[in-house]
């Protein structure tokens, strides 16, 4: 597995767009999405074979990070740099997702407040692009979803 050390993350992205309304139990209005700015390897002696990235959610009322107790969290990598990761036509290279039960061992608390470190395996065909655009997706407990801005970085995993 990888070793991950969130230090000095470059592509910091917030946004409140999206579609659907939520409901105030679950009070997160905002994704704020980090990104290490190098590809990660899970073997010393392999090429990059992941990304790693650091998500926040916040409510209007509280800047802080909040943690994620219901709903499902997601990562979507697009192949390229996308100007608009929500289009229809846009079509995810690679998704990973985190039922909210699962996301309590990957919370880290810091002055950011609560905030979730994941190491992101890439599995199937490696991207053939430059770049990487990096999305992340809150989807509620009642089903209305919520995106991240979206972060664009190097592709170390060609």
């Amino acid at each position: 597995m990888f070793g991950l050390a969130l230090l000095s993350p470059i592509g910091c992205s917030s946004s409140s767009s999206g579609g659907g309304r939520f409901s105030r139990s679950d009070g997160i209005h905002e994704l704020h999405l980090f990104v290490l700015p190098v590809a990660l390897k899970s073997n010393p002696s392999s090429a990059p074979d992941g990304v790693a990235v650091r998500i926040f959610a916040s409510s209007r009322s509280r800047a802080k990070g909040l943690p994620i107790r219901s709903g499902t969290l997601e990562i979507l990598a697009y192949d390229g740099a996308l100007a608009d990761a929500s289009a229809p036509t846009a079509k995810p290279a690679q998704i990973w997702s985190y039922p909210a039960a699962s996301l309590p061992p990957l919370a880290t608390a810091s002055s950011l407040g609560t905030g979730y470190e994941l190491a992101l395996p890439w599995k199937g065909p490696r991207p053939r692009d430059n770049r990487l655009t990096l999305v992340a997706r809150y989807t509620s407990s009642t089903g209305a979803a919520l995106r991240s801005a979206p972060s664009i970085m190097s592709n170390s995993l060609k």
